[in-house]
């Protein structure tokens, strides 16, 4: 009977950790992870503009795969 309760109490824990607001960390963590994909995604579109986006996707790229 004990362990019965002691799922219970774990069960009750994880439903509060679920609906607490993030640590300021996390939310820090997440602007970081952000910024950089945001930096790859634009230094991706500078290298195709700037090499000709014919150059990058010749025609019949999409056959190789």
């Amino acid at each position: 009977m004990p362990r019965l309760s002691e799922d219970s109490q774990n069960v009750q824990q994880t439903d509060k950790s679920r609906t607490e607001a993030p640590l300021p960390e996390q939310i820090e963590r997440r602007r970081q992870i952000r910024g950089l994909l945001l930096l790859a995604l634009a230094a991706i579109v500078f290298a195709i503009l700037r090499a000709g986006v014919y150059r990058v996707f010749t025609a019949g790229w999409w056959r190789l795969w």
